[in-house]
């Protein structure tokens, strides 16, 4: 399936406040109270609200997690793709709930991968979309119109996000892959055996 990148609005873009209250938690956790307030102090000021006091129910700016995660990436993670990798895993697994744990762990790896597109609406407003073709034991993931895939941290997010929640479906390690991407698009491959 070809895809082109278009011009989007960066300032379309909306995502829900439960990253920015799983990612302060995150940090608090793992790196301490300095580490957090070094990220937040490494912010753009007009950003640093959303990393200070999130609400889970609030819609922040897309910008503002992109600025979360050039300063987190820098302060927790050095730089080092694992260790962003590691902090975006630690992230979705903080904002992943009891429930949907739960939920995760009895369904089919399939039926857990054809939900990731209604996943993506709740957590998202604006233009971009997510599709999901899964064939057997192998799934492609493509996201559309969502102008922040030259950014590396946004790549590392795709891997650091699916992972943890297809292992939690299936118990395994599953293989994650970017195929290709563009500014606005991307294709994630996932081998779950």
């Amino acid at each position: 399936m070809p895809v082109t990148d278009a011009p989007i609005a960066l300032d379309y873009s909306e995502v829900k406040g439960l990253w920015f209250v799983s990612a302060r938690r995150y940090a608090l956790e793992r790196h301490g109270a300095e580490a957090l307030a070094e990220v937040i102090a490494t912010m753009k000021p007009r950003w640093r609200a959303a990393l200070e006091s999130p609400l889970a129910s609030a819609w922040y700016a897309e910008e503002a997690m992109r600025d979360a995660f050039a300063a987190a990436s820098t302060v927790l993670a050095q730089g080092n793709e694992a260790r962003i990798i590691e902090m975006f895993e630690g992230c979705a697994l903080y904002g992943v709930t009891h429930f949907w744990r739960i939920a995760l762990r009895v369904a089919s790896t399939e039926f857990a991968v054809r939900m990731l597109p209604s996943t993506w609406r709740h957590m998202r407003r604006g233009p971009g979309k997510m599709a999901v073709e899964v064939d057997g034991e192998r799934a492609r993931v493509l996201y559309t119109s969502f102008p922040y895939f030259d950014d590396l941290n946004y790549r590392l997010l795709v891997i650091g996000t699916l992972r943890p929640l297809l292992r939690i479906s299936t118990g395994a390690e599953p293989r994650i892959s970017i195929a290709g991407y563009g500014t606005s698009w991307l294709t994630a491959e996932i081998e779950f055996a």
